[in-house]
């Protein structure tokens, strides 16, 4: 089976030199031959993650497109921003063929890396993938989607979690799916030029927003709120007008995002709509994959 490789650098790229540098390797570096995978490989934009974009996401859309010989991808990617990347490439890849992102907790040139297993692990979950799924993570034995993973260790050889992100494992080379991604949004209509929406991510601490931005120079905005969206009275007219002029979401500083229980909903979810804020479509997204969602949408909707 033929797998196109997407090198969006990352840790799994890093090798350390004597004098401290870095050089990046490149696709044809982190090519595993196990003797049943014909991997072609791309340096898509082999960076620091932290330097990664939608012009990175468009990036690799494109190689996937003139690239008709591969039947899946794998992705691999920093895994700082791993929870972004993979919630943007699921809005925005193709889903004709399987892709999976992977990364490494140990940089590429070293005896221990951890990155090759992660990529020989990651083309054996591309094969079990239907056509039509949306991107996985698989990182360390783990499966994960793109919604709900996020980072939660600095450091560590299996730094991503919760256990409700979830879908499987890859254990000695065997593929347990147990479940599949949850994104349904597609926005792959959207060309580069469509996603240069201006969307602030504001947060109260403890008291009221400080800093509130001059929304004459945004499109939109996102509050990463408390707990359940929660936020103080002394927010509220600042939310309010910011809302009469532009979308305003309602997130959360939790993780994983926004989950209301419908028998007993938290006062500020309900009272955020009274004041023109918007949840619709955002339940589950942290204030990170809220801003990447609703750039996306700003995007379809300025078309």
């Amino acid at each position: 089976m033929k797998i196109g490789l997407l090198n969006c650098g990352g840790t799994i790229t890093e090798n350390y030199q004597p004098d401290g540098t870095i050089k990046r390797l490149l696709a044809r570096d982190l090519v595993v031959l196990d003797g049943t995978t014909e991997w072609i490989g791309y340096d898509v934009d082999p960076v620091d993650s932290c330097d990664l974009n939608f012009t990175s996401i468009c990036r690799a859309r494109d190689v996937m497109r003139q690239d008709r010989e591969s039947e899946a991808f794998v992705l691999c990617c920093g895994t700082d921003a791993m929870e972004d990347v993979a919630y943007a490439a699921a809005l925005l890849l193709d889903r004709d063929r399987p892709v999976v992102l992977t990364g490494a907790a140990i940089p590429g040139g070293d005896a221990n890396a951890d990155g090759p297993r992660n990529l020989k692990d990651s083309a054996k979950l591309a094969k079990a993938m239907p056509r039509g799924s949306a991107p996985l993570v698989a990182f360390a034995g783990r499966i994960f989607d793109p919604v709900s993973i996020v980072k939660v260790w600095p450091q560590a050889i299996q730094p991503f979690g919760p256990d409700t992100a979830l879908r499987g494992s890859i254990d000695a080379d065997i593929v347990s799916l147990t479940g599949f991604s949850t994104v349904a949004d597609a926005y792959t209509d959207l060309d580069l030029a469509d996603l240069d929406a201006r969307v602030a991510i504001v947060a109260e601490t403890f008291g009221s927003i400080v800093g509130f931005p001059d929304i004459s120079g945004l499109d939109g905005i996102v509050l990463a709120g408390k707990g359940a969206g929660g936020f103080s009275a002394q927010s509220e007219q600042r939310l309010s007008e910011a809302a009469r002029h532009i979308p305003v979401v309602l997130s959360t500083r939790c993780a994983q995002g926004i989950r209301v229980n419908p028998t007993a909903t938290k006062y500020a979810y309900n009272h955020a709509h009274g004041l023109g804020m918007i949840t619709a479509g955002y339940d589950g997204l942290n204030a990170s994959k809220a801003r990447i969602r609703l750039i996306a949408e700003l995007g379809r909707a300025s078309r």
